[in-house]
């Protein structure tokens, strides 16, 4: 059950055809653990991949076009919000009056352009198409930014070799795993991988989604016939007259104390990548923290590390998400660690005293920049006050950790968040747990790796179904620990948008 900025409770399914259309299924929920439907938005339309993404590096940009479209209510409350929303904003919308639960209307109706196909929203529709979409902020624009991924399941203790593969030890850099231009070999076991498939993230504003074009992934979305998925299966089955119903749980946020970190390489705005780790000390108000941030989709290329310390309170019930706990997090102490010549030089172009020492950066030295009130080539400044959310959840005998999602588009050097997010962040393992079945990947004396390869779309890809996943049930968890990396397109642009 994904959780939006609003909050918004979804869960979402999609169908790509080898014939460049596709099908969608986006369930919209009343509660966090996605039991109970409100409404759900059936789609097709036409999907084409474009080129490589310039600014998301292993991204592939897309382009769209939605042919029809069909809502169902579910309850009688959502029948008369619909029905209010639709009559004020869609007056070409085929429907009078009271909507009916479990009926089918049309809020999207375009006769498609297979010649030229033009990103949705942009066409000229002729007379008697219908376009709700404005009505009902509801939108697409995720399929203009994808990535396939290829995972290791997390059983497999004999991982699959590439015969003529060479092992080059790095911190950052798992074993094993191929780059994102090599194709799966053809004698590879075919249970050794599942496939995930990220699409591009929704604005963390509702009212910016309409002209949004993203530039980070949100929540991967796993096969549906991945084996052991549980949430896979139930939503394989269903069909928006029969919407899927999850398990309700009961959530609690028990001790913070301890280790967390990643459970894989997440995606930041701008073609941002990283890894955290967060260190809560045993006297309930202080926190340690690092954020590694990378090059590449998969976390293998560093660029920089922030190593962050400060304290923090809270714990009161959160008003605007159920189950998650309001927190207010301080940074009162900051290094700076550039881990290649890329970000040293982009350091060293800063001629200021806002961040350490000008002119004095070096590959694998640190700057402590608290002294200078943080780091005004990052955006970062010291004191740093978050206004948070967080929440536990047991996953297969493993305690995660949701932290509030980052703004998107947030003011650079803004020292007190006053805006508490609405959604979360991938989740963060606890790695000091006993019987985890994790490996590390950097933490001292360890030597796992993550096995994901991040790999664009080709055009014409076999026929495939993908479906939320779901937060109770996951696969192939593995505990990540890797330093972090920024690509530097738009230099300027992306140095302003750290956030800690």
């Amino acid at each position: 059950c994904e959780i939006r900025s609003g909050p918004e409770y979804v869960i979402r399914q999609f169908h790509f055809k080898s014939n460049n259309t596709f099908e969608s299924v986006v369930y919209r929920y009343q509660d966090p653990d996605c039991h109970h439907p409100m409404y759900a938005i059936e789609s097709r339309g036409i999907h084409r991949l474009a080129q490589a993404s310039w600014t998301v590096r292993g991204g592939t940009e897309a382009e769209y076009e939605v042919t029809s479209s069909y809502i169902v209510p579910y309850t009688v409350n959502a029948t008369v919000d619909l029905a209010k929303r639709l009559a004020a904003g869609c007056p070409d919308a085929r429907v009078s009056g009271n909507l009916n639960p479990y009926s089918r209307y049309v809020i999207y109706s375009l006769t498609p352009h297979l010649d030229h196909l033009s990103l949705q929203g942009q066409s000229s529709n002729p007379d008697g198409d219908v376009d709700c979409f404005q009505a009902l902020n509801f939108t697409l624009h995720e399929l203009q930014l994808v990535m396939l991924e290829l995972r290791r399941h997390h059983h497999d203790h004999h991982s699959y070799q590439h015969p003529h593969s060479q092992h080059h030890h790095h911190k950052s850099s798992p074993d094993n795993v191929m780059t994102g231009s090599e194709e799966i070999p053809y004698d590879a076991p075919t249970n050794a991988f599942t496939r995930e498939l990220l699409l591009g993230a929704v604005h963390s504003k509702p009212e910016e989604r309409q002209s949004h074009r993203p530039s980070s992934f949100q929540t991967a979305l796993k096969e549906g016939t991945t084996p052991g998925c549980g949430v896979c299966s139930r939503v394989l089955s269903s069909d928006p007259m029969s919407p899927p119903r999850l398990t309700t749980h009961t959530g609690t946020l028990l001790s913070l104390e301890g280790e967390w970190v990643s459970t894989r390489c997440e995606s930041r705005q701008y073609g941002m990548f990283l890894t955290r780790w967060l260190h809560f000390l045993p006297d309930g108000a202080s926190w340690h923290g690092q954020y590694d941030y990378y090059h590449d989709a998969l976390c293998h290329h560093s660029s920089f590390s922030l190593i962050a310390q400060g304290s923090y309170t809270g714990g009161t019930d959160s008003h605007l998400v159920q189950g998650a706990k309001d927190y207010s997090f301080q940074v009162t102490r900051l290094k700076v660690l550039p881990h290649d010549q890329a970000t040293v030089d982009s350091m060293n172009h800063y001629s200021g005293n806002g961040c350490g020492k000008a002119h004095a950066w070096s590959v694998g030295q640190e700057q402590d920049v608290t002294s200078t009130g943080g780091c005004v080539t990052l955006g970062i400044r010291l004191p740093n006050m978050e206004r948070d959310i967080m929440k536990m959840e047991i996953v297969h005998r493993k305690l995660h950790l949701f932290v509030g999602q980052r703004l998107l588009d947030r003011k650079p050097g803004v020292a007190y968040q006053k805006e508490r997010p609405t959604a979360f962040q991938e989740p963060l393992v606890k790695c000091d747990q006993v019987n985890l079945d994790m490996s590390i990947n950097t933490a001292p004396g360890g030597h796992g790796w993550a096995g994901g390869v991040a790999l664009p779309l080709s055009s014409g890809a076999d026929l495939f179904d993908i479906r939320s996943s779901g937060s109770q049930e996951r696969l192939g968890l593995v505990c990540l620990l890797f330093p972090v990396v920024l690509t530097f397109i738009q230099r300027a642009t992306l140095l302003t948008h750290v956030a800690i």
